[in-house]
């Protein structure tokens, strides 16, 4: 479970929020971190291994796990410094503005996609929408198409 320990959990990934200037590039670079980190756990096999057994042990029975990594996985933890930044009004987001104004909670969402795809064990295009998340949060002429589950410029 030592890998795990490579994502922040909500405590520190908050007090890393609290500690920072808390200006939207801080809040992109925090999230970014987080996605860069969670990327480890995924290309790595125990990482993976673990993080599947993780993300599917309580899910049914918690609506919101963010607060429990690394007991219980939730693809929001990833975002928490956006959701800071705009006091969770995604509509104020740069990141919900450019899903057509969806909540990160939406399950095609960009953040959403990421337990679609654990849901599906498809490490391969969890991969690769690891990828997309970066993107979009480096460059923002990028957009993610929540109907078509796509980056798009």
């Amino acid at each position: 479970m030592e890998i795990l320990n490579n994502l922040l959990s909500y405590k520190q990934i908050t007090g890393e929020w609290n500690s920072s200037n808390q200006s939207k590039d801080s809040a992109k670079y925090l999230t970014l971190k987080q996605v860069e980190n969670f990327e480890k756990i995924v290309k790595d096999d125990k990482g993976w291994e673990e993080l599947t057994g993780v993300f599917h042990k309580g899910r049914d029975d918690d609506a919101w796990l963010a607060l429990d990594w690394p007991d219980g996985f939730d693809e929001l933890l990833l975002c928490v410094p956006l959701c800071k930044l705009v006091n969770f009004e995604c509509s104020e987001c740069t990141i919900g503005r450019r899903q057509e104004n969806n909540s990160c909670a939406h399950d095609f969402s960009l953040f959403g996609y990421i337990a679609e795809l654990m849901k599906e064990s498809d490490r391969e295009r969890l991969l690769e929408h690891i990828d997309a998340i970066k993107k979009i949060l480096l460059i923002e002429e990028f957009e993610w198409d929540v109907d078509e589950k796509s980056i798009r410029y």
